[in-house]
């Protein structure tokens, strides 16, 4: 069983009238325990004034999740199948390992119908309420390992 911490929130970054990145976890309907805290998180900014550290997935704008240098592709696939169950609207990946972002959209029966696949430097489209692209041109890439 998890425990529940308190988190710290960043400064909030707004993206629009009725969105912000924050940095709280989302949890799984129907599972008490169960829980994912993406790297990246965009909710309505009416968020900002909430105490609780676990936000309903569906009002989500947008999750992002960076992959780590030595992260096996089974991870990423389990992270991602566990935001299509919950209903998180939009997933962005990032890898910074090969310069690449993976876009899900459009979350149904636990799998995402919408993926679009692109390389740093080209932009990311963004489905309303957020911006209408992501530019990725100044997104870092993973030092060489030697």
């Amino acid at each position: 069983m998890r425990s529940r911490r308190e988190t710290t929130r960043p400064p909030a970054i707004r993206w629009g009238p009725e969105h912000q990145p924050l940095g709280p976890s989302e949890d799984l309907p129907d599972a008490e325990d169960d829980y994912a805290t993406p790297d990246l998180l965009a909710l309505p900014v009416e968020w900002e004034n909430n105490d609780a550290w676990l936000a309903e997935p569906r009002r989500t704008a947008l999750a992002v999740e960076v992959v780590p240098t030595l992260s096996p592709v089974s991870h990423l696939a389990t992270k991602t199948s566990w935001y299509a169950v919950a209903g998180v609207p939009t997933l962005l990946a990032l890898d910074p390992r090969n310069g690449s972002w993976t876009l899900y959209t459009h979350p149904r029966d636990g799998a995402y119908q919408g993926i679009l696949h692109g390389k740093y430097g080209e932009p990311v489209p963004l489905p309303a309420p957020l911006p209408a692209e992501l530019d990725t041109s100044g997104l870092p890439l993973y030092a060489p390992r030697s």
